[in-house]
């Protein structure tokens, strides 16, 4: 239950990086464009900080989604093996 668990919340962890990845940074009312294709043309400075920030977001899901789906393997993983091996 604990491994599904895991991996359940890790999914939906990288789900919300990717919807936070694609969706578009605005800066007073100026599309800036999205983490992983900019707005073409000159944009404002403030931009540049929203979509370093927005990049440490989606670092930050992906990295920690990505872990806690490990987690939830090795936890089945550990489990199996305790089922199969006698003591």
């Amino acid at each position: 239950m604990l491994s599904k668990v895991l991996g359940a919340v890790g999914v939906i962890l990288l789900i919300a990086g990717v919807v936070f990845a694609v969706r578009p940074v605005m800066v007073d009312g100026r599309d800036c464009g999205s983490v992983f294709q900019s707005e073409k043309g000159i944009t404002p400075m403030q931009c540049d900080s929203r979509l370093e920030s927005r990049g440490n977001l989606v670092i930050g899901f992906g990295t920690s989604g990505f872990a806690l789906i490990l987690t939830g393997f090795a936890v089945a993983a550990i489990r199996d093996r305790r089922t199969r091996v006698p003591s």
